[in-house]
């Protein structure tokens, strides 16, 4: 050490006692034991104060090692670390204990940039370290902010910018190993494939409550945009919302979606764990277009798409969830899940089905009687029971091969009269009267993969998913 260049002093605050020698200084107190300061770090302590600074008495040695060369030292209130080539740098309060809670200097965050910097909005405070920033906000709390979503945090302008102060730390190992972070304005999302963007404000309140990534939507793949009208759209994985002037939020989804909805458990609706679901999904209410996706279960309960095709759904489109068609003449599809498990047609094309051939007395019943919403067989053409036969047999053949989905009818539900009736997949591909109509072709490929019990998820998106 060399000689004392200074004589002891004592009665110092807490009590302690500071001699300086030729190449360091020696500080004690009764709570902290004797510790030796030298170089930078010395420097910094004494010209913060030493002993009367924040940071009291140190508590222990400078330990060094590293590259670049770091040394720390720790003192009652946090420590102070010199980096060699960028400076000396106290870390303490909120931000050390957050700081020290992640590891410290053998923490992700590595070692400070430079030293707490204070006064920002709302009582704040921030700083910088190797791979992030740790911020302390007044209501909000201490967290840090790094990797990718530190970068893009920073590129919207940080603490500063639309987002304020993060107010809870990144959580991943979410949906396909993606990660996000709450700010006291929005969300940052990171998955691969994705990228990492912000989702805040309508379009943001909205896929929250959608489930956020473990919704239909998936990830967000770009940031919102908006005119000078208000209009706004972002895009997701699996379709765009956008924030309509006076309308609020409308909600688009690609078919790419139907099938990982069942495996994150973005569908309303029960699938009671079906071999099969095949969706038909119409973008609107009054939107009589539906696209047909098919997903199958793999030997891990997962769920992958099989195949697709586009077809309709009845004139007037699908009822609201919980709203019965009624009457077949109005038109409407119902919304919801339901079983498939019988067939019918003019000869097996080969289904698993249970398969019904039709007759020239084949029926189903529409008036409001023993035989509503069933099959029965009578001479008689009495509307508005269906004549199965005609439909089957007339140049449209729209009920050449049919199956039943099981709505208002068992096994999913006892029959009400004037709910709805003969709810069908068939041919013939245009509007219907409530029924989903598929070209033959298509018609054929579900027949022939599919299996009492399979499933029928059907409405409009907005409704069927999270």
């Amino acid at each position: 050490m060399g000689p004392a260049t200074a004589v002891q002093r004592c009665g110092l605050a807490g009590g302690g006692c500071l001699q300086t020698f030729k190449h360091g200084t020696i500080a004690w107190s009764k709570a902290t034991g004797a510790h030796l300061l030298t170089g930078a770090l010395e420097d910094a302590w004494l010209k913060g104060g030493g002993v009367t600074s924040y940071l009291g008495y140190p508590t222990g040695d400078a330990r060094c090692g590293g590259d670049p060369r770091v040394c720390q030292q720790a003192f009652q209130r946090g420590s102070l670390y010199n980096v060699t080539g960028k400076g000396t740098f106290p870390v303490w309060g909120a931000i050390n204990a957050t700081y020290e809670s992640l590891g410290g200097l053998n923490g992700y965050l590595g070692y400070p940039l430079d030293a707490e910097t204070c006064g920002l909005p709302g009582g704040a405070c921030t700083q910088r370290f190797q791979r992030g920033a740790v911020y302390f906000a007044p209501g909000a709390g201490t967290f840090p902010v790094w990797g990718a979503i530190n970068a893009r945090y920073l590129a919207l302008g940080g603490s500063r910018g639309y987002l304020g102060y993060p107010t809870g730390a990144e959580s991943c190992g979410l949906r396909g190993g993606g990660c996000a972070q709450s700010f006291q304005r929005g969300r940052i999302y990171y998955a691969a494939g994705a990228g990492t963007q912000a989702v805040w404000g309508g379009l943001g309140q909205f896929y929250a409550a959608r489930k956020a990534q473990d919704g239909a939507l998936g990830y967000p793949v770009t940031a919102e945009a908006c005119d000078r009208s208000g209009f706004c759209s972002q895009s997701f994985q699996y379709g765009v919302l956008q924030w309509v002037p006076g309308s609020g939020v409308r909600y688009r989804l690609t078919s790419a979606a139907y099938c990982p909805a069942l495996n994150s458990g973005a569908v309303k609706y029960r699938t009671a764990g079906a071999s099969r679901v095949s969706f038909a999904i119409a973008d609107d209410y009054r939107s009589t277009r539906i696209t047909f996706i098919t997903c199958v279960r793999q030997p891990d309960g997962s769920y992958a798409k099989e195949w697709g095709a586009l077809g309709h759904a009845g004139e007037s489109g699908f009822a609201a969830p919980g709203v019965a068609t009624g009457p077949t003449w109005q038109a409407f599809s119902p919304t919801g899940s339901f079983t498939v498990t019988q067939a019918f047609g003019l000869g097996n094309p080969g289904t698993a089905l249970p398969y019904r051939t039709l007759n020239p007395y084949s029926r189903w019943g529409g008036r409001l009687n023993a035989n509503y919403n069933k099959y029965f067989e009578s001479s008689s053409d009495v509307f508005p029971d269906e004549n199965m036969w005609y439909f089957a047999t007339r140049p449209s053949h729209d009920y050449r091969q049919g199956v039943v989905i099981n709505y208002n009818r068992p096994p999913d539900a006892p029959i009400t009269m004037n709910a709805g009736f003969a709810i069908f997949l068939h041919g013939n591909n245009l509007p219907t009267w409530g029924c989903i109509s598929l070209n033959d072709g298509d018609l054929l490929q579900y027949l022939r993969t599919a299996h009492s019990g399979d499933r029928f998820v059907m409405g409009v998106a907005y409704d069927i998913f999270n």
